[in-house]
This record gives structure tokens, C-alpha cells and sequence, in this order.
């Protein structure tokens, strides 16, 4: 019963309607897209909520309803990149959707990487690119790198830098966790975001009213409380220029201006035989 419910909620995803590509204008990205010098934005989330893949999928919207020529760069393993083609919709693989829930990414990750609302975020690029072929979708996680602080950054950052096109109207929309999105050194290395020129990428930190996410961690994995609150408290939904958080490497933020949700894995069949699942589901307070 697992697996045909599994089975029922992928094909439900893949036959929504192009109607699904359709968006709302997002609050203060104007100012963005008025930047003739921005080649990227990248956009800071903390792993594992209903609401930033949806709001970055306003938001890659928005720029190509403005005109901008949009690649998106996806926290996604390189080696994921023919499958990510085929969900799009410019690839060859025959069952893309299969291919792409039974590989690594999805199978075994269970940090909100791997998400409903990560899948249903590709499918709403796939019918975005229906109306816009220009658009591409590119992975970033690698293709290698060691164990040496700050290694996987630098390889994140290097993936993202090659992506940047030579026209005015090209731009690159990265969604990664909000430590690769920081245009300053974090700990004792260089985040992925410094390795871009800082004057041409515009760092957004996601910001929510508190609510949950779905993580992994020492107690499993699962929907846990989250809060990633905005200095302002009064920001609704919207993007907006904030210096006092460029202390911490960002040039503004992403406000949700909501609660936030868990969003769990797509592969509710892996998950379910994860150990990380049944350590989480062991604990007293969720029995």
C-alpha cells in the first residue's frame, strides 16, 4: 500500500496542468531585475519547507515574465543532471520521473534536498519552460571535491560561476542552504556565494514566522521546529535591501512573511524504511 500511494502522489505531480506555471508578481524583485549588472541571486534556505521552493518558483517567474533569460542552479549532484533534462522537459530518458525519485539525491537524502515541494518545483519549471524553452535548470552539488573544510563550497561556487551568460538579459537563480549563499567567509573557509564577483550577485537570505521544516539530525529525521525569523517582524511576502545583514553576507532577504511547513521527501517508500525515519518516530514525543 506504501508503494501505490508513493506510486499515486508521483503521478499526481506529473499530470498537474500548465495552469500550475502560473504566478504572481513577487513584491520588490523589480529591483532586481532593474540591475543590469546582477548576473546572479542566490537564494539562502534553511532545507526542508512547503513555502522557499514555491516562493523561488514565483520568483523564477517573475524574471521570466520581465524578460530575463533564467537558468536555475539547484542544490542537485551533477551526476543528476541528464535525469533533471528530462523532468524539464529537454532530455531523453523514459521515465524521468522514476529515474530521478530512485537515485541518490532521493533514495537516500532525507534533509529536504528531497521534498515534496523540491519535486513539485521541478515540475513547475517543466511547464514554465513550456511557455519559455530559454529557460534552463542546471545541478551544482560537485562534481567532486574532498573532505577538506570548505572544499564542497568551492565546487558549489566554481558550478555556479561557469553558469553566468554573456548578455545583459541572462541571469542565474541559485537555491541552495542559506550558509553556500553567503558572500562572506563562514568559519574557516570561503562559501560558495564568495567565489562569485561580489558586485554581480545579489545574496537573499529566506526569512519565516517560525513553524516547521523537515530535517535530519542526531534524533532522525522528521518534521521539527523551525524559526528563521526577519529582524523586521512586520515584512510580508517580498523581497527587500537590508544592510544590517551584511554582517552576515547577505545583501537583503526573502521574506516569507508566513509560518513555515515540513515538506517531506517525495520518496515516501525509501523514507519509510530509512533508519533515520524509525529512530524519529521512536522518540516519546511523537508516538
Amino acid at each position: 500500500m506504501k508503494i501505490l500511494l508513493y506510486v499515486t502522489f508521483v503521478s499526481l505531480l506529473f499530470s498537474e496542468p500548465i495552469a500550475h506555471a502560473a504566478c504572481a508578481p513577487v513584491p520588490g524583485a523589480a529591483y532586481l531585475w532593474s540591475k543590469t549588472s546582477l548576473r546572479w541571486v542566490w537564494v539562502g534556505e534553511t532545507h526542508g519547507t512547503v513555502e522557499t521552493p514555491r516562493a523561488f518558483g514565483d520568483l523564477v517567474c517573475d524574471a521570466l515574465i520581465h524578460g530575463k533569460h533564467v537558468t536555475v542552479a539547484l542544490e542537485r549532484f551533477t551526476s543528476e543532471q541528464p535525469t533533471l533534462d528530462a523532468v524539464v522537459g529537454s532530455g531523453s530518458i523514459q521515465d524521468p520521473e522514476a529515474t530521478l525519485l530512485s537515485g541518490v539525491g532521493w533514495s537516500q537524502m532525507f534533509d529536504g534536498r528531497s521534498s515534496q515541494a523540491m519535486l513539485a518545483l521541478l515540475i513547475r519549471l517543466r511547464e514554465l519552460k513550456k511557455q519559455y524553452p530559454e529557460l534552463r535548470v542546471a545541478a551544482i552539488d560537485g562534481p567532486s571535491y574532498t573532505e577538506e573544510p570548505g572544499s564542497r563550497d568551492e565546487a558549489i561556487g566554481q558550478s555556479v560561476l561557469a553558469l553566468a551568460g554573456p548578455q545583459t538579459d541572462d541571469l542565474v537563480l541559485v537555491l541552495t542552504g542559506n550558509v553556500h549563499a553567503m558572500k562572506h567567509p563562514f568559519s574557516s573557509y570561503k562559501t560558495s556565494a564568495s567565489f562569485l564577483p561580489p558586485d554581480k550577485v545579489f545574496s537573499l537570505l529566506v526569512t519565516d514566522r517560525g513553524g516547521e521544516a523537515w530535517m535530519i539530525n542526531n534524533i532522525g529525521c522528521g518534521a521539527q521546529a523551525h524559526s528563521n525569523p526577519d529582524r523586521d517582524k512586520t515584512r510580508t511576502f517580498g523581497i527587500y535591501t537590508d544592510p544590517a545583514y551584511n554582517k552576515s553576507g547577505f545583501d537583503g532577504v526573502f521574506a516569507l512573511g508566513v509560518q513555515v511547513t515540513a515538506s517531506p521527501p517525495a520518496n515516501t517508500a525509501a523514507l519509510n524504511a530509512a533508519p533515520c525515519r524509525k529512530d524519529f518516530l521512536a522518540l516519546p514525543s511523537v508516538r
